[in-house]
Protein backbone atom coordinates (compact mmCIF):
# COMPACT_ATOMS: atom_id res chain seq x y z
CA UNK A 1 0.00 0.00 0.00
CA UNK A 2 1.58 3.19 -1.31
CA UNK A 3 1.91 6.15 1.55
CA UNK A 4 -0.19 9.09 -0.25
CA UNK A 5 -3.28 5.64 -0.03
CA UNK A 6 -2.41 5.45 3.89
CA UNK A 7 -2.53 9.05 4.61
CA UNK A 8 -5.45 10.02 2.91
CA UNK A 9 -7.06 6.78 4.60
CA UNK A 10 -5.77 8.13 7.92
CA UNK A 11 -6.80 11.32 7.62
CA UNK A 12 -10.76 10.05 6.83
CA UNK A 13 -10.29 8.13 9.97
CA UNK A 14 -9.85 11.93 11.74
CA UNK A 15 -12.39 13.85 9.87
CA UNK A 16 -15.47 11.41 10.43
CA UNK A 17 -15.94 8.95 7.31
CA UNK A 18 -15.15 6.45 10.10
CA UNK A 19 -15.21 6.74 13.87
CA UNK A 20 -11.92 7.97 15.00
CA UNK A 21 -9.96 5.62 16.58
CA UNK A 22 -8.72 7.76 19.85
CA UNK A 23 -10.99 9.50 22.35
CA UNK A 24 -11.98 13.30 22.56
CA UNK A 25 -9.25 14.47 24.47
CA UNK A 26 -6.44 13.40 21.62
CA UNK A 27 -8.52 15.60 19.05
CA UNK A 28 -6.93 18.40 20.28
CA UNK A 29 -3.51 17.64 18.46
CA UNK A 30 -2.84 19.66 15.59
CA UNK A 31 -3.69 18.54 11.99
CA UNK A 32 -0.05 19.07 10.61
CA UNK A 33 1.48 16.60 12.89
CA UNK A 34 0.47 13.60 10.96
CA UNK A 35 1.50 15.96 7.42
CA UNK A 36 4.56 15.77 9.57
CA UNK A 37 4.95 12.18 9.85
CA UNK A 38 4.53 11.63 6.10
CA UNK A 39 6.97 14.06 5.17
CA UNK A 40 9.84 12.60 6.94
CA UNK A 41 9.63 9.49 7.43
CA UNK A 42 7.77 8.23 4.32
CA UNK A 43 8.08 4.34 5.94
CA UNK A 44 7.37 3.37 9.72
CA UNK A 45 9.37 4.30 11.95
CA UNK A 46 9.46 1.30 13.90
CA UNK A 47 11.09 -0.66 10.88
CA UNK A 48 14.29 2.54 10.61
CA UNK A 49 16.39 1.41 14.01
CA UNK A 50 15.17 4.93 15.56
CA UNK A 51 15.62 4.89 19.25
CA UNK A 52 13.74 7.10 21.61
CA UNK A 53 15.90 8.46 24.89
CA UNK A 54 13.02 10.33 26.50
CA UNK A 55 9.25 10.46 27.31
CA UNK A 56 9.48 13.92 24.86
CA UNK A 57 10.96 12.81 22.05
CA UNK A 58 8.23 10.01 21.77
CA UNK A 59 6.40 10.70 18.52
CA UNK A 60 2.65 12.34 19.33
CA UNK A 61 -0.21 9.96 18.83
CA UNK A 62 -1.27 10.65 15.69
CA UNK A 63 1.83 10.48 14.16
CA UNK A 64 1.89 7.01 15.68
CA UNK A 65 -0.91 5.75 13.99
CA UNK A 66 0.47 6.62 10.77
CA UNK A 67 3.49 4.72 12.07
CA UNK A 68 0.76 1.75 12.92
CA UNK A 69 -1.08 1.92 9.63
CA UNK A 70 2.18 2.31 7.73
CA UNK A 71 4.02 -0.96 8.96
CA UNK A 72 0.12 -2.94 9.53
CA UNK A 73 -2.53 -1.06 6.89
CA UNK A 74 -4.50 -4.07 7.01
CA UNK A 75 -5.84 -2.58 10.51
CA UNK A 76 -7.50 0.51 8.70
CA UNK A 77 -9.96 -2.39 7.63
CA UNK A 78 -10.92 -3.09 11.33
CA UNK A 79 -12.64 0.48 12.01
CA UNK A 80 -16.19 -1.45 13.23
CA UNK A 81 -14.70 -2.22 16.14
CA UNK A 82 -13.87 1.68 16.35
CA UNK A 83 -17.58 2.56 15.51
CA UNK A 84 -18.76 -0.69 18.22
CA UNK A 85 -16.30 1.28 21.04
CA UNK A 86 -17.26 5.13 20.27
CA UNK A 87 -20.86 3.94 20.32
CA UNK A 88 -21.79 1.04 22.86
CA UNK A 89 -18.61 1.10 25.20
CA UNK A 90 -18.13 5.11 25.84
CA UNK A 91 -16.87 3.84 29.29
CA UNK A 92 -13.38 2.35 28.36
CA UNK A 93 -12.03 5.55 27.55
CA UNK A 94 -11.28 5.91 31.07
CA UNK A 95 -10.85 2.32 32.49
CA UNK A 96 -7.61 0.20 32.43
CA UNK A 97 -10.50 -2.91 32.06
CA UNK A 98 -10.02 -3.09 27.92
CA UNK A 99 -6.32 -4.59 28.69
CA UNK A 100 -6.99 -8.18 29.02
CA UNK A 101 -10.58 -8.38 29.29
CA UNK A 102 -12.59 -11.35 29.55
CA UNK A 103 -15.38 -11.56 27.43
CA UNK A 104 -17.87 -9.39 28.27
CA UNK A 105 -21.95 -10.54 27.99
CA UNK A 106 -23.71 -6.89 27.43
CA UNK A 107 -22.19 -3.69 25.96
CA UNK A 108 -21.99 -0.71 28.05
CA UNK A 109 -24.87 1.16 26.34
CA UNK A 110 -27.49 -1.82 27.20
CA UNK A 111 -26.54 -1.18 30.86
CA UNK A 112 -26.83 2.55 30.56
CA UNK A 113 -30.10 1.77 29.31
CA UNK A 114 -31.60 -0.39 31.77
CA UNK A 115 -30.17 1.85 34.44
CA UNK A 116 -32.70 3.83 36.00
CA UNK A 117 -29.41 6.12 37.37
CA UNK A 118 -25.93 6.80 37.85
CA UNK A 119 -25.74 4.90 41.11
CA UNK A 120 -27.43 1.92 39.43
CA UNK A 121 -24.22 1.97 37.69
CA UNK A 122 -22.28 0.21 40.28
CA UNK A 123 -24.57 -2.72 40.79
CA UNK A 124 -24.39 -6.04 39.19
CA UNK A 125 -26.45 -6.97 36.45
CA UNK A 126 -26.55 -10.35 37.32
CA UNK A 127 -27.81 -11.74 40.83
CA UNK A 128 -25.48 -14.84 41.34
CA UNK A 129 -26.87 -18.16 43.53
CA UNK A 130 -24.49 -20.73 44.69
CA UNK A 131 -25.91 -24.34 45.88
CA UNK A 132 -22.97 -26.69 47.08
CA UNK A 133 -22.96 -29.75 45.78
CA UNK A 134 -21.47 -33.66 46.97
CA UNK A 135 -20.96 -35.27 43.59
CA UNK A 136 -19.94 -35.32 40.01
CA UNK A 137 -23.78 -36.77 39.26
CA UNK A 138 -26.13 -34.22 41.55
CA UNK A 139 -23.42 -31.31 39.45
CA UNK A 140 -24.46 -32.20 36.34
CA UNK A 141 -27.98 -32.41 36.86
CA UNK A 142 -28.13 -28.88 38.08
CA UNK A 143 -30.22 -28.10 35.82
CA UNK A 144 -33.49 -26.87 37.35
CA UNK A 145 -33.74 -23.76 34.73
CA UNK A 146 -35.75 -20.51 34.54
CA UNK A 147 -36.42 -19.85 30.72
CA UNK A 148 -33.70 -17.18 31.34
CA UNK A 149 -30.62 -19.44 32.55
CA UNK A 150 -31.71 -21.44 29.53
CA UNK A 151 -31.06 -19.08 27.51
CA UNK A 152 -27.70 -17.93 28.97
CA UNK A 153 -26.66 -21.44 28.37
CA UNK A 154 -27.49 -21.89 24.49
CA UNK A 155 -26.69 -18.34 23.97
CA UNK A 156 -22.90 -19.35 25.67
CA UNK A 157 -22.78 -22.74 24.29
CA UNK A 158 -23.26 -21.28 20.97
CA UNK A 159 -20.72 -18.57 21.43
CA UNK A 160 -17.93 -21.03 22.25
CA UNK A 161 -18.72 -22.85 19.00
CA UNK A 162 -20.24 -26.28 21.17
CA UNK A 163 -22.96 -28.39 20.82
CA UNK A 164 -25.08 -28.16 23.03
CA UNK A 165 -26.44 -31.74 22.67
CA UNK A 166 -22.72 -32.72 23.50
CA UNK A 167 -21.70 -30.74 26.42
CA UNK A 168 -22.68 -30.12 29.96
CA UNK A 169 -22.32 -26.65 30.72
CA UNK A 170 -22.13 -25.57 34.62
CA UNK A 171 -21.65 -22.25 35.96
CA UNK A 172 -19.11 -21.16 38.38
CA UNK A 173 -17.93 -18.80 40.83
CA UNK A 174 -15.23 -17.45 38.89
CA UNK A 175 -12.87 -19.19 36.71
CA UNK A 176 -10.32 -20.71 39.97
CA UNK A 177 -13.71 -22.48 41.15
CA UNK A 178 -14.17 -24.64 37.79
CA UNK A 179 -10.62 -25.99 38.29
CA UNK A 180 -11.60 -26.97 41.57
CA UNK A 181 -14.23 -28.75 40.86
CA UNK A 182 -12.46 -30.44 38.05
CA UNK A 183 -9.85 -31.32 40.41
CA UNK A 184 -11.99 -32.70 43.35
CA UNK A 185 -14.07 -34.71 41.21
CA UNK A 186 -11.82 -35.71 38.29
CA UNK A 187 -11.17 -39.93 38.73
CA UNK A 188 -7.28 -39.65 39.77
CA UNK A 189 -7.67 -43.30 41.04
CA UNK A 190 -8.31 -44.96 38.10
CA UNK A 191 -5.73 -42.01 35.93
CA UNK A 192 -3.69 -41.13 37.94
CA UNK A 193 -1.77 -38.03 36.17
CA UNK A 194 -1.54 -34.77 36.25
CA UNK A 195 -0.05 -32.84 33.27
CA UNK A 196 -0.35 -29.37 33.29
CA UNK A 197 1.77 -27.08 30.10
CA UNK A 198 1.98 -23.17 32.03
CA UNK A 199 5.00 -21.31 31.11
CA UNK A 200 4.14 -18.72 34.15
CA UNK A 201 2.27 -19.25 37.70
CA UNK A 202 -1.53 -19.58 37.44
CA UNK A 203 -3.48 -19.23 41.00
CA UNK A 204 -6.13 -21.97 39.32
CA UNK A 205 -3.76 -24.21 38.21
CA UNK A 206 -1.49 -24.14 41.26
CA UNK A 207 -5.01 -24.31 43.32
CA UNK A 208 -6.28 -27.77 41.32
CA UNK A 209 -1.96 -28.92 42.08
CA UNK A 210 -2.44 -28.88 45.14
CA UNK A 211 -5.75 -30.77 45.23
CA UNK A 212 -4.11 -33.83 42.84
CA UNK A 213 -1.35 -33.86 45.71
CA UNK A 214 -3.67 -34.28 48.81
CA UNK A 215 -4.99 -36.91 46.68
CA UNK A 216 -1.49 -39.05 46.12
CA UNK A 217 -0.94 -37.21 42.68
CA UNK A 218 2.67 -36.33 41.51
CA UNK A 219 1.75 -33.43 39.22
CA UNK A 220 4.07 -33.24 35.83
CA UNK A 221 4.31 -30.25 33.83
CA UNK A 222 5.67 -29.25 30.28
CA UNK A 223 9.34 -27.27 30.42
CA UNK A 224 10.15 -24.54 28.20
CA UNK A 225 13.25 -23.18 26.26
CA UNK A 226 14.66 -19.68 27.67
CA UNK A 227 14.04 -16.86 26.53
CA UNK A 228 11.73 -17.89 23.62
CA UNK A 229 9.74 -19.55 26.31
CA UNK A 230 8.35 -22.41 23.64
CA UNK A 231 7.82 -26.01 24.91
CA UNK A 232 10.51 -28.43 25.28
CA UNK A 233 8.56 -30.24 22.54
CA UNK A 234 10.48 -33.81 22.64
CA UNK A 235 10.48 -34.35 26.61
CA UNK A 236 6.55 -33.05 26.53
CA UNK A 237 5.88 -35.91 23.94
CA UNK A 238 7.51 -38.34 25.80
CA UNK A 239 5.61 -37.65 29.17
CA UNK A 240 2.36 -37.44 26.77
CA UNK A 241 3.39 -41.23 25.50
CA UNK A 242 4.51 -43.14 28.19
CA UNK A 243 1.86 -43.12 30.28
CA UNK A 244 -0.07 -45.17 27.64
CA UNK A 245 2.94 -47.44 27.73
CA UNK A 246 2.39 -47.88 31.12
CA UNK A 247 -1.61 -48.34 31.00
CA UNK A 248 -2.08 -45.02 33.12
CA UNK A 249 -3.20 -41.69 31.71
CA UNK A 250 -4.53 -38.77 33.32
CA UNK A 251 -5.46 -34.83 33.31
CA UNK A 252 -3.81 -33.15 30.23
CA UNK A 253 -4.54 -29.39 31.09
CA UNK A 254 -3.83 -27.26 28.23
CA UNK A 255 -3.97 -23.52 27.70
CA UNK A 256 -2.94 -23.27 22.97
CA UNK A 257 -1.63 -19.76 24.43
CA UNK A 258 0.32 -18.28 27.42
CA UNK A 259 -1.41 -15.81 29.08
CA UNK A 260 1.90 -14.04 30.31
CA UNK A 261 4.02 -14.47 27.21
CA UNK A 262 1.82 -14.59 24.22
CA UNK A 263 3.57 -17.90 23.64
CA UNK A 264 1.13 -20.19 20.92
CA UNK A 265 1.18 -23.74 21.31
CA UNK A 266 0.14 -26.36 18.45
CA UNK A 267 -3.43 -28.09 18.53
CA UNK A 268 -1.63 -31.09 17.95
CA UNK A 269 -0.65 -31.38 21.50
CA UNK A 270 -4.41 -32.23 22.51
CA UNK A 271 -4.65 -34.63 19.19
CA UNK A 272 -1.47 -36.35 20.83
CA UNK A 273 -2.49 -36.44 23.92
CA UNK A 274 -6.26 -37.68 23.47
CA UNK A 275 -4.90 -40.30 21.27
CA UNK A 276 -2.69 -41.33 24.34
CA UNK A 277 -6.06 -41.56 26.77
CA UNK A 278 -5.37 -38.66 28.27
CA UNK A 279 -8.64 -36.64 29.22
CA UNK A 280 -7.87 -32.82 27.86
CA UNK A 281 -9.00 -29.66 29.74
CA UNK A 282 -8.94 -26.65 27.25
CA UNK A 283 -8.34 -23.47 29.16
CA UNK A 284 -9.65 -20.92 27.02
CA UNK A 285 -8.34 -17.78 28.76
CA UNK A 286 -5.52 -16.54 26.79
CA UNK A 287 -7.85 -17.19 23.92
CA UNK A 288 -9.71 -14.18 21.48
CA UNK A 289 -13.14 -13.71 21.79
CA UNK A 290 -14.07 -15.75 18.46
CA UNK A 291 -11.11 -17.77 18.62
CA UNK A 292 -13.02 -21.15 19.49
CA UNK A 293 -13.65 -20.95 15.81
CA UNK A 294 -10.46 -21.11 14.74
CA UNK A 295 -10.07 -24.65 12.37
CA UNK A 296 -8.41 -26.93 14.83
CA UNK A 297 -10.21 -26.25 17.55
CA UNK A 298 -14.01 -27.06 15.50
CA UNK A 299 -12.53 -30.24 14.57
CA UNK A 300 -11.24 -30.97 18.11
CA UNK A 301 -13.37 -31.51 21.20
CA UNK A 302 -11.90 -31.50 24.44
CA UNK A 303 -13.61 -33.25 27.42
CA UNK A 304 -13.72 -30.41 29.31
CA UNK A 305 -13.40 -26.93 29.36
CA UNK A 306 -13.31 -23.44 30.86
CA UNK A 307 -13.76 -20.12 30.27
CA UNK A 308 -14.82 -17.13 31.78
CA UNK A 309 -17.28 -14.04 31.10
CA UNK A 310 -17.56 -10.22 32.83
CA UNK A 311 -21.22 -8.42 32.65
CA UNK A 312 -19.60 -5.01 31.41
CA UNK A 313 -16.57 -4.13 29.49
CA UNK A 314 -14.50 -1.65 31.62
CA UNK A 315 -16.44 -2.25 35.25
CA UNK A 316 -13.67 -0.75 38.11
CA UNK A 317 -14.81 -3.49 40.31
CA UNK A 318 -15.49 -6.34 37.38
CA UNK A 319 -17.85 -8.65 37.94
CA UNK A 320 -18.75 -11.76 36.05
CA UNK A 321 -18.41 -16.04 36.80
CA UNK A 322 -16.65 -19.03 35.03
CA UNK A 323 -18.02 -21.71 33.30
CA UNK A 324 -17.24 -25.17 33.13
CA UNK A 325 -17.87 -27.16 30.23
CA UNK A 326 -18.11 -31.27 30.73
CA UNK A 327 -17.91 -33.25 27.48
CA UNK A 328 -21.31 -36.08 27.87
CA UNK A 329 -19.19 -38.63 27.00
CA UNK A 330 -16.73 -38.02 29.23
CA UNK A 331 -18.81 -37.26 32.39
CA UNK A 332 -18.06 -40.50 34.17
CA UNK A 333 -14.44 -39.35 34.37
CA UNK A 334 -15.95 -36.51 37.43
CA UNK A 335 -17.27 -39.89 39.73
CA UNK A 336 -14.32 -39.35 42.65
CA UNK A 337 -15.26 -38.11 46.18
CA UNK A 338 -13.92 -35.19 46.80
CA UNK A 339 -11.61 -34.00 49.48
CA UNK A 340 -13.66 -30.75 50.34
CA UNK A 341 -17.31 -29.55 49.68
CA UNK A 342 -16.11 -26.51 49.95
CA UNK A 343 -15.16 -26.86 46.21
CA UNK A 344 -18.10 -27.73 44.82
CA UNK A 345 -20.18 -25.18 44.00
CA UNK A 346 -21.99 -24.01 41.49
CA UNK A 347 -23.74 -21.04 40.49
CA UNK A 348 -27.42 -19.96 39.04
CA UNK A 349 -27.69 -16.47 37.07
CA UNK A 350 -30.85 -14.06 37.08
CA UNK A 351 -31.28 -10.54 36.37
CA UNK A 352 -30.97 -8.24 38.82
CA UNK A 353 -32.71 -5.32 37.72
CA UNK A 354 -35.29 -3.08 39.56
CA UNK A 355 -38.06 -3.38 36.72
CA UNK A 356 -38.01 -7.62 36.41
CA UNK A 357 -40.17 -7.34 39.59
CA UNK A 358 -42.75 -4.71 37.89
CA UNK A 359 -42.96 -7.39 34.96
CA UNK A 360 -42.51 -10.53 37.05
CA UNK A 361 -45.71 -12.39 35.62
CA UNK A 362 -44.64 -11.11 32.15
CA UNK A 363 -40.91 -12.23 32.27
CA UNK A 364 -42.13 -15.42 34.23
CA UNK A 365 -44.65 -16.51 31.23
CA UNK A 366 -41.90 -15.82 28.37
CA UNK A 367 -38.72 -15.97 27.03
CA UNK A 368 -37.23 -13.69 23.66
CA UNK A 369 -36.50 -16.73 21.46
CA UNK A 370 -40.47 -17.65 21.84
CA UNK A 371 -41.75 -14.26 21.15
CA UNK A 372 -43.89 -15.27 18.21
CA UNK A 373 -45.16 -18.45 19.34
CA UNK A 374 -46.51 -16.81 22.55
CA UNK A 375 -48.52 -13.80 20.50
CA UNK A 376 -49.53 -16.30 17.94
CA UNK A 377 -51.17 -18.51 21.14
CA UNK A 378 -52.67 -16.01 22.82
CA UNK A 379 -56.38 -14.86 21.99
CA UNK A 380 -57.51 -11.83 24.30
CA UNK A 381 -56.31 -8.50 23.17
CA UNK A 382 -55.06 -7.60 26.62
CA UNK A 383 -53.45 -10.85 26.82
CA UNK A 384 -51.64 -9.61 23.47
CA UNK A 385 -50.72 -5.89 25.09
CA UNK A 386 -49.24 -7.34 28.75
CA UNK A 387 -47.26 -9.98 26.60
CA UNK A 388 -46.03 -7.19 24.08
CA UNK A 389 -45.20 -4.96 26.98
CA UNK A 390 -43.36 -7.60 28.79
CA UNK A 391 -41.63 -8.95 25.63
CA UNK A 392 -40.47 -4.49 24.78
CA UNK A 393 -38.49 -4.51 28.42
CA UNK A 394 -37.50 -8.38 28.85
CA UNK A 395 -35.72 -8.08 25.23
CA UNK A 396 -33.74 -5.36 26.92
CA UNK A 397 -32.94 -7.31 29.50
CA UNK A 398 -32.00 -10.83 27.96
CA UNK A 399 -30.02 -9.86 24.39
CA UNK A 400 -26.65 -10.70 25.28
CA UNK A 401 -25.16 -7.46 23.39
CA UNK A 402 -21.43 -8.06 24.30
CA UNK A 403 -21.53 -11.64 22.52
CA UNK A 404 -23.20 -9.96 19.31
CA UNK A 405 -20.91 -7.65 18.79
CA UNK A 406 -18.30 -10.28 19.00
CA UNK A 407 -19.78 -12.21 16.78
CA UNK A 408 -20.49 -9.12 14.56
CA UNK A 409 -16.71 -8.17 14.20
CA UNK A 410 -15.82 -12.28 13.48
CA UNK A 411 -12.90 -13.70 13.85
CA UNK A 412 -10.59 -12.31 11.08
CA UNK A 413 -11.03 -9.02 12.21
CA UNK A 414 -10.74 -9.29 16.02
CA UNK A 415 -7.42 -11.61 14.91
CA UNK A 416 -6.42 -8.95 12.40
CA UNK A 417 -6.70 -6.19 15.10
CA UNK A 418 -5.13 -8.01 17.76
CA UNK A 419 -1.97 -8.74 15.99
CA UNK A 420 -1.54 -5.52 14.45
CA UNK A 421 -1.65 -4.00 17.60
CA UNK A 422 0.63 -6.81 19.33
CA UNK A 423 3.33 -6.53 16.82
CA UNK A 424 3.41 -2.71 17.11
CA UNK A 425 3.47 -2.41 20.62
CA UNK A 426 6.68 -4.98 20.60
CA UNK A 427 8.61 -3.05 17.79
CA UNK A 428 7.75 0.33 19.77
CA UNK A 429 8.93 -0.66 22.99
CA UNK A 430 12.47 -2.10 21.81
CA UNK A 431 13.16 1.62 20.70
CA UNK A 432 13.19 3.12 23.89
CA UNK A 433 16.86 3.24 25.33
CA UNK A 434 18.70 5.01 28.03
CA UNK A 435 20.66 8.09 27.11
CA UNK A 436 24.35 7.73 26.04
CA UNK A 437 25.92 6.89 29.67
CA UNK A 438 27.44 3.92 28.60
CA UNK A 439 29.76 2.57 25.84
CA UNK A 440 27.02 -0.27 24.68
CA UNK A 441 22.95 0.60 24.17
CA UNK A 442 21.37 0.61 27.05
CA UNK A 443 17.93 -0.81 26.20
CA UNK A 444 15.05 0.30 28.99
CA UNK A 445 12.97 -2.81 28.16
CA UNK A 446 13.77 -6.46 28.04
CA UNK A 447 11.15 -8.88 25.94
CA UNK A 448 10.73 -12.25 26.69
CA UNK A 449 8.82 -14.84 24.74
CA UNK A 450 8.34 -14.67 20.98
CA UNK A 451 9.54 -11.30 18.99
CA UNK A 452 7.43 -11.08 15.78
CA UNK A 453 6.18 -14.17 15.30
CA UNK A 454 2.94 -13.76 13.45
CA UNK A 455 0.94 -16.84 15.63
CA UNK A 456 2.10 -15.55 18.55
CA UNK A 457 -0.79 -14.49 20.99
CA UNK A 458 -1.86 -10.87 22.13
CA UNK A 459 0.10 -10.94 25.66
CA UNK A 460 3.68 -9.58 25.97
CA UNK A 461 6.14 -10.12 29.13
CA UNK A 462 9.27 -7.54 29.86
CA UNK A 463 11.10 -5.92 32.37
CA UNK A 464 11.99 -2.16 32.87
CA UNK A 465 15.75 -2.08 33.56
CA UNK A 466 16.76 1.55 35.10
CA UNK A 467 20.15 3.85 33.53
CA UNK A 468 22.20 1.70 35.55
CA UNK A 469 20.75 -1.86 34.70
CA UNK A 470 18.93 -2.47 37.46
CA UNK A 471 15.23 -4.34 37.43
CA UNK A 472 12.62 -2.00 38.52
CA UNK A 473 10.59 -4.10 40.36
CA UNK A 474 7.31 -5.35 38.43
CA UNK A 475 5.29 -5.12 40.93
CA UNK A 476 6.40 -1.44 41.59
CA UNK A 477 5.18 -0.97 37.98
CA UNK A 478 1.70 -2.43 38.01
CA UNK A 479 0.58 0.17 40.96
CA UNK A 480 2.46 3.16 38.79
CA UNK A 481 0.48 1.67 35.80
CA UNK A 482 -2.44 1.16 38.04
CA UNK A 483 -2.56 4.95 39.11
CA UNK A 484 -2.52 5.96 35.61
CA UNK A 485 -5.47 2.93 35.07
CA UNK A 486 -3.19 1.31 32.44
CA UNK A 487 -3.89 -2.69 32.90
CA UNK A 488 0.03 -3.75 33.07
CA UNK A 489 0.16 -6.60 36.03
CA UNK A 490 3.07 -8.06 37.78
CA UNK A 491 3.22 -11.90 37.11
CA UNK A 492 6.06 -14.58 37.53
CA UNK A 493 7.29 -17.07 34.62
CA UNK A 494 8.50 -20.26 35.90
CA UNK A 495 9.14 -23.85 34.31
CA UNK A 496 12.68 -23.13 32.22
CA UNK A 497 15.43 -25.29 31.34
CA UNK A 498 18.21 -23.30 31.01
CA UNK A 499 21.39 -24.20 28.78
CA UNK A 500 21.54 -28.08 28.68
CA UNK A 501 21.50 -29.03 32.41
CA UNK A 502 19.92 -32.51 32.21
CA UNK A 503 19.61 -32.22 36.10
CA UNK A 504 15.30 -31.72 36.53
CA UNK A 505 15.93 -29.51 39.94
CA UNK A 506 18.63 -27.37 38.05
CA UNK A 507 16.14 -27.14 34.92
CA UNK A 508 13.46 -26.24 36.52
CA UNK A 509 15.07 -23.59 38.88
CA UNK A 510 14.20 -20.50 37.29
CA UNK A 511 11.17 -18.24 38.50
CA UNK A 512 11.15 -14.56 37.30
CA UNK A 513 8.91 -11.84 38.39
CA UNK A 514 7.57 -9.72 34.79
CA UNK A 515 5.48 -6.80 33.90
CA UNK A 516 2.49 -8.27 31.96
CA UNK A 517 0.06 -6.61 29.43
CA UNK A 518 -2.67 -8.51 27.11
CA UNK A 519 -4.01 -7.03 24.31
CA UNK A 520 -6.56 -9.09 23.54
CA UNK A 521 -9.51 -7.66 24.22
CA UNK A 522 -11.92 -7.32 21.25
CA UNK A 523 -12.82 -3.74 21.92
CA UNK A 524 -8.84 -2.50 22.46
CA UNK A 525 -7.72 0.25 20.51
CA UNK A 526 -4.85 2.11 19.45
CA UNK A 527 -4.68 5.09 21.92
CA UNK A 528 -4.90 1.95 24.72
CA UNK A 529 -1.52 0.75 23.34
CA UNK A 530 -0.24 4.11 23.19
CA UNK A 531 -0.81 4.47 26.37
CA UNK A 532 1.34 1.74 27.51
CA UNK A 533 4.05 2.63 25.21
CA UNK A 534 4.07 6.59 26.51
CA UNK A 535 3.97 5.43 30.06
CA UNK A 536 7.02 2.38 30.29
CA UNK A 537 9.03 5.90 28.47
CA UNK A 538 8.29 7.56 31.76
CA UNK A 539 11.20 5.00 33.14
CA UNK A 540 13.62 6.65 30.68
CA UNK A 541 13.88 9.30 33.82
CA UNK A 542 16.27 8.81 36.47
CA UNK A 543 14.50 11.41 38.89
CA UNK A 544 10.97 9.99 38.11
CA UNK A 545 11.92 6.55 38.80
CA UNK A 546 14.10 6.74 42.25
CA UNK A 547 11.12 9.58 42.98
CA UNK A 548 8.77 6.16 42.61
CA UNK A 549 11.05 4.14 44.66
CA UNK A 550 10.80 6.18 47.55
CA UNK A 551 7.47 6.97 47.17
CA UNK A 552 6.74 2.97 47.25
CA UNK A 553 8.60 2.93 50.36
CA UNK A 554 6.93 5.37 52.27
CA UNK A 555 3.79 3.87 51.85
CA UNK A 556 4.52 0.40 52.41
CA UNK A 557 5.56 1.68 55.87
CA UNK A 558 2.41 3.65 56.71
CA UNK A 559 0.67 -0.21 55.66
Amino acid sequence: MNSHFIQEASEACFNGCCSSPFSSHSMSEKPEELEFSVTTTGTSFLTRNTKFTSQESLPRLRTSFYDLITAFPDYLQTNQADHLRSTEYQNLSSSSHVFGQQQSLFSYSQFREISESESDLNHSLLTLSCKQVSSGKELLSFEEESRFQSRIRKRITSFMNLEESEYHMILTQDRSSAFKIVAELYSFKTNPNLLTVYNYEDEAVEEMIRISEKKGIKPQSAEFSWPSTEILSEKLKRRITRSKRRGKSGLFVFPLQSLVTGASYSYSWMSLASENEWHVLLDTSALGSKDMETLGLSLFQPDFLICSFTEVLGQDDPSGFGCLFVKKSSSTALSEEPTNLANLTAVKAEPSWKWKTEYQAGYNEITPVDHEDHKAASTSGSEIVEIESSVKQDKAMIEFQGLDHADSLGLILISRRSKSLTLWLLRALRTLQHPGYHQTEMPLVKLYGPKTKPSRGPSISFNIFDWQGEKVDPLMVERLAEREKIGLRCAYLHKFRIGNKRRSDEAMSLRLSVVTVRLGGFMTNFEDVFKVWEFVSRFLDADFVEKEKWRMKALDKNK
